[in-house]
């Protein structure tokens, strides 16, 4: 074995410590100089990131291994402060090798953020463009979170103090409670109170509008001083710009096709279609000036199409043909 070989053994080592929370400080920073030294070591570490939560995620009961991590985190938020500024941006990158809490359908970082004035850590998980993830909080609820999305929450969330922040899109399936504790989520215009019930939030910054689609149980929007009910098979959506709401009956379960990597929808826009699609695929897609965009029509595509499958079978519903160049997609008529 030479050299090379043997400093990766090292490493890898190192990494299988980390994961597993035993790293001395002196070695963490040596394997994060190492990751950081290059662009494919970053990628080797991500490899062993993963194969390591394979590995593990069937041997370690999550409780114990949720409690461990939040003691593990609130200990390193002391020690970033022994490093400089890109060595801190560096940890809370490579920080969701830590978490077994998290079962991957694609990929999703934990990163941890500590607010100045009460000191109090918060866990933040980042799904990226392309990807969706599945992460099981504390009291037992199920958060699956879509392309381009951020989950975000307290470092003393529990069964008694359930309060999550929401950028873009997930579907919950929330625990109850023996207490009736309830769940709620915040986004950037409204807050949703439940306790426990399955229900999707569509919340994308730079998205004209966000909505509520209750699947089962209840929920309850609370904006400003008013509170409004939403049933099941109803859509609840908020247009931005009106700052009003506007109810929809829906065949809810269409909300949450996203989960299996299905497209469904009774009704879309086309101009709705190529924002979701290029999210779901990472890709940019551009609508040309004479097409219908804002056209409503039914679209049902139900198997793990890649984005060009996809885009013939959708020529087949509306009349359209497409060109792509690499991440970049044009949409246009059909001559």
């Amino acid at each position: 074995m030479n050299q090379m070989e043997n400093q990766m053994k090292r490493y890898y080592q190192l990494a299988l410590s980390y994961f597993n929370g035993n790293l001395p400080l002196k070695d963490e920073k040596a394997l994060f100089d190492f990751i950081s030294s290059d662009s494919s070591h970053r990628e080797l570490f991500r490899q062993w990131e993963k194969k390591w939560m394979v590995s593990s995620v069937n041997k370690i009961p999550v409780t114990k291994e949720w409690n461990e991590l939040q003691h593990r985190l609130r200990v390193r938020s002391a020690i970033n402060r022994t490093f400089d500024a890109p060595k801190r941006d560096l940890r809370k990158m490579i920080a969701a090798a830590a978490i077994l809490l998290v079962l991957l359908i694609s990929s999703v970082t934990l990163l941890m953020n500590v607010l100045p004035d009460k000191e109090q850590p918060y866990y933040t998980f980042v799904t990226d463009p392309g990807e969706k993830s599945r992460v099981v909080l504390t009291d037992g609820t199920n958060v699956w979170l879509n392309a381009g999305s951020k989950l975000r929450y307290s470092g003393n969330f529990s069964a008694h103090n359930r309060e999550v922040i929401l950028e873009g899109e997930a579907y919950f399936e929330v625990k109850k409670q023996n207490d009736k504790s309830p769940f709620r989520v915040k986004t950037d215009h409204y807050d949703i109170l439940v306790k426990g019930t399955k229900f999707n939030v569509t919340s994308y910054a730079e998205d004209p509008a966000s909505s509520v689609t209750l699947l089962e149980g209840a929920v309850e929007i609370v904006y400003g001083e008013g509170i409004i009910p939403v049933k099941p098979g109803e859509s609840l959506s908020f247009k931005k710009g009106e700052a009003r709401f506007f109810r929809h009956n829906v065949q809810a379960y269409q909300y949450k096709s996203w989960i299996d990597g299905r497209v469904e929808y009774d009704e879309i826009t086309l101009n709705e279609l190529a924002v979701r699609l290029s999210r779901k695929y990472d890709v940019n897609i551009f609508l040309d000036g004479d097409l219908e965009k804002d056209a409503v029509f039914k679209v049902s595509l139900r198997n793990e199409e890649t984005i060009d499958q996809f885009l013939q079978a959708l020529s087949k519903i509306i009349d359209i043909r497409f060109r792509r160049v690499g991440h970049d997609i044009y949409i246009m008529k059909k001559q």
